[in-house]
């Protein structure tokens, strides 16, 4: 049965058919694609080409009709729709705002934003999603509220000379003398991260592709907790120095 699809092919359009059937890296539907037409355009009939390449006639009639009404743009897959999204772009960006508040703006006990905290906060106001989706919507801004940057400005007029004292010290040197060998130096380390410190300028949320920002005096405001107290020399605590426990 003749086809009343007739194939005439343009110098470009065999070159273009030709290329993709040479070429090693194309899909190979594709290149089923491209000898269907190639075959139909040389005169043989549907059935025969559906014989030679291992296909069944619907296919072949298919690929043939659909470059018979379309050209080379008809032999590319059609637009797929998908399953329609779950969530709209205005959740998305419901999520996005919360990242981009401090907690503290909506009365919530919390220092910084985390993913499941985001989750729970989403579902308080009807919005159903894990953490693990709103980690994907934050990164597509780079947005971590997680993440912080904590710096301090130093701001003693005596800092250079208070600190050249320690220098010194881990220099094994103390006004200008060598220390013996029977001295050491401990150092004590304190932990005040755990403690709140007086902010010099409020906290700023996080931003795309920025951490949430927090700028401090060091100075102390609640108990003083020691960490270890170590032979800064000789890497060793202060139970092996035979020093006193810190």
């Amino acid at each position: 049965m003749i086809s009343p699809y007739r194939v005439v092919l343009t110098g470009n359009d065999r070159e273009v058919l030709d290329g993709w059937v040479r070429a090693g890296s194309t899909p190979q539907r594709t290149v089923l694609r491209a000898l269907i037409v190639l075959m139909a355009a040389d005169g043989d009939s549907n059935a025969h080409i559906a014989a030679e390449l291992g296909v069944c006639v619907d296919t072949a009639r298919k690929w043939r009709a659909r470059f018979y009404r379309r050209g080379i743009e008809g032999l590319t897959d059609a637009p797929r729709s998908g399953r329609p999204p779950r969530y709209s772009p205005s959740q998305v960006a419901a999520v996005k705002a919360w990242a981009c508040q401090l907690p503290t703006e909506h009365e919530l006990p919390l220092s910084r934003w985390s993913a499941p905290e985001l989750a729970r906060q989403l579902l308080i106001d009807g919005i159903s999603a894990s953490a693990t989706t709103v980690r994907r919507w934050l990164a597509q801004d780079a947005l971590k509220p997680w993440q912080y940057q904590s710096w301090i400005i130093i701001r003693d007029p005596q800092f250079e000379m208070k600190a050249a004292v320690v220098l010194d010290l881990y220099s094994r040197r103390y006004d200008g003398v060598e220390l013996g060998a029977d001295e050491y130096v401990i150092s004590a380390d304190g932990k005040p991260s755990i403690q709140a410190r007086r902010r010099c300028h409020p906290t700023q949320p996080a931003g795309t592709g920025r951490p949430m920002r927090v700028n401090h005096d060091y100075r102390r405001g609640g108990a003083l907790a020691y960490l270890a107290a170590y032979d800064v020399h000789h890497a060793r605590c202060s139970a092996d120095a035979n020093s006193p426990p810190a």
